[in-house]
């Protein structure tokens, strides 16, 4: 399992023990995160601290992450892939907290979630969800490339709101085109070999 991605700012990697005050400060408590998630809010240190305890445990045999700055190792979000049926996989959340916004950080995160599921899972395709008023999010999806596929409405569970989900899909073939369009244009001859 893939305990840890590195980027250039952030680190996908599994939680530890002290996270829960940084999540807690920075994601799980933060109205401006959790408008976005299908999460209850974390709002006590207790509570965050129980949560950080069952996101270690799942991790375990999940791919799924915090993220964290690079340079001082805090955590600043989570994020997560999943396998649906033999090589589909799908995001499972991502989410980051606000006054990370902004920086290119959610960019950052679903590339390495891209690169995990199709350089090394050997995935077929990848499917990416938002809530439709989710502006951010649809622009990361516009931005790798992911074509519409359908829309669906739920209830979120912890609140009862009604949501509205654009679901899109990326393609082996897409992705590995645009990969090899990127290194084309950044001029990694190395790298296209």
């Amino acid at each position: 399992m893939f305990e840890r991605l590195e980027g250039e700012h952030i680190l996908l990697r599994k939680a530890k023990e002290s996270d829960y005050k940084s999540m807690l400060r920075n994601v799980w408590g933060d109205p401006e995160v959790y408008q976005w998630m299908l999460f209850q809010p974390t709002v006590t240190e207790e509570e965050a601290i129980e949560r950080c305890q069952r996101t270690m445990e799942f991790q375990k045999d999940h791919y799924a992450y915090l993220v964290a700055d690079r340079k001082t190792d805090e955590a600043i979000g989570f994020c997560g892939i999943k396998e649906i049926s033999p090589g589909h996989f799908e995001e499972s959340g991502i989410g980051i907290g606000t006054k990370y916004q902004g920086n290119g950080y959610g960019k950052e995160i679903v590339a390495l979630l891209l690169d995990l599921a199709f350089n090394k899972l050997n995935a077929v395709d990848f499917t990416y969800e938002y809530f439709q008023d989710n502006v951010k999010s649809r622009k990361v999806a516009e931005h790798f490339g992911f074509a519409y596929d359908h829309t669906y409405e739920m209830t979120r569970p912890w609140d009862g709101a009604e949501k509205i989900v654009d679901s899109c899909i990326l393609t082996r073939e897409k992705y590995l085109q645009m990969e090899k369009d990127f290194w084309n244009r950044s001029g990694d001859e190395e790298r296209l070999k």
